[in-house]
């Protein structure tokens, strides 16, 4: 597993290798931007210094490092005083016939317990790092997509402008063709009504740009203070191949988390066939006998008589749990395996979507376009014809966003489930440097 995914609780966060997602590491190399501009390097630094959860953790942490301080502890030794014989009647009424004891006792543990018990709580500890690495790569992939929500809120007010843009110009070409008298008004009404649409649209898409941006922020507990998120869809990261997915699985941050938990219920295991061995308690004292101003030591030996093992419930369902453990483990690492390949067959469907609407549905929308525009205006073509054209090629755009959109996230959810790298190459977004 890539390094970024070993290191624990103690991240450094002036590591360049604090980005851990492929996508993600084609952005992380970028230089800080203005206060303007956000990168994606600066929206996940910020994450893992000011998450709320991710603050948490290392609290989490140091309370399980501290019950393995407590089940490294022995028992303590019990100091004991009796007296005996006073206080009575007859011979016994004062302190003068009393024996007084005084015994010092030590409980001896058997069944190696000490050693179970601190077992156990490295197993805990293990199990909650393990679940840190899963809630920080999971927060740092919702701030990727959540970012990758700003780019494309982002291209698609570029996309919403072009097309007022185009709109502009053909109700300015049709208000002329109306004032030579070669169209009616309806045509006019009819691109006007079009072009108010896509200028509410374009409205609407501020207010979600606006929406995107402080959900962004609110990973790192703050208000917005950029106005631009850098960066766009225009290249893509290279799909991996099926043997490096494949050679990943038993290196999941999931599976290892599971396997943490497989650990853990053998720790308790033994920890309950540890407390099913009875005890021995061992004291030695000396005894005061006042009548005789003698002194004597005293000796006693205690372990219960376990005829039967008073924890066999327990160690039972410790065994089952261990067994059950072993089984989830087995059937999430097959689980993994199919998820991740559905993941990189989506990518690969996507890639082949994305090739065929810029190599082949966008030049012949585009030229659809500029024939039926040069026939609108020579009077072969309505402007309906027009208006079908425009908003055919504006339509493959709007796929062409969303598309590349679906193909980050699913990238991204790719190497969220990995933890690493998946690709040799990968594509920074345009305009930003490797």
């Amino acid at each position: 597993m890539n390094d970024l995914f070993k290191v624990g609780w103690r991240l450094c966060l002036t590591s360049p290798k604090i980005v851990v997602l492929t996508v993600i590491g084609g952005l992380c190399s970028l230089p800080v931007q203005a206060q303007s501009t956000l990168n994606l390097k600066q929206a996940l630094e910020l994450t893992l210094h000011e998450n709320i959860e991710l603050k948490a953790y290392p609290l989490i942490i140091r309370g399980a490092e501290a019950m393995k301080l407590q089940a490294d502890l022995s028992p303590n030794p019990v100091l004991e005083g009796e007296i005996e014989n006073a206080l009575g009647s007859g011979n016994f009424q004062s302190l003068d016939a009393a024996e007084i004891s005084l015994s010092y006792s030590q409980l001896i543990e058997l069944g190696d317990k000490q050693e179970s018990r601190l077992k156990f709580a490295s197993a805990e500890t293990q199990r909650l790092q393990s679940e840190y690495q899963l809630a920080r790569l999971d927060i740092l992939a919702e701030t990727s997509r959540r970012y990758y929500q700003n780019i494309a809120l982002q291209e698609q007010q570029g996309w919403i402008i072009r097309r007022i843009n185009s709109e502009q110009a053909a109700l300015l070409a049709i208000k002329r063709r109306a004032k030579a008298g070669a169209v009616g008004a309806a045509d006019v009404s009819k691109m006007a009504l079009r072009l108010a649409r896509s200028r509410a649209q374009q409205q609407q898409l501020k207010a979600e740009l606006r929406l995107a941006q402080h959900r962004l922020t609110a990973m790192w507990m703050a208000e917005p203070n950029f106005e631009i998120i850098a960066g766009s869809f225009s290249s893509m990261p290279v799909v991996p191949s099926r043997e490096l997915i494949t050679q990943t699985v038993d290196k999941l941050p999931k599976l290892q988390y599971q396997l943490a938990l497989q650990r853990l219920a053998d720790s308790r295991f033994q920890l309950a066939r540890s407390n099913g061995e009875s005890d021995m308690k061992f004291s030695i004292g000396v005894r005061q006998h006042q009548q005789t101003s003698d002194q004597s030591l005293n000796f006693s030996f205690s372990m219960p008589l376990a005829f039967t093992n008073p924890n066999r419930g327990r160690i039972q369902a410790a065994q089952i749990a261990v067994e059950k453990s072993t089984l989830q483990t087995e059937w999430l690492r097959s689980q993994l395996k199919l998820t991740l390949l559905e993941i990189r067959q989506r990518l690969v469907s996507l890639g082949t979507q994305v090739h065929l609407l810029k190599n082949e549905l966008l030049p012949q929308a585009k030229k659809l376009l500029i024939e039926t525009e040069r026939g609108y205006q020579k009077g072969r073509y309505s402007v309906l014809q027009w208006t079908d054209a425009q908003s055919e090629l504006f339509s493959i755009e709007k796929s062409l966003i969303d598309i590349h959109q679906q193909f980050y996230l699913q990238h991204l959810e790719l190497e969220r489930i990995t933890g690493q790298s998946m690709t040799r190459i990968s594509a920074p977004l345009t305009g930003e440097k490797k």
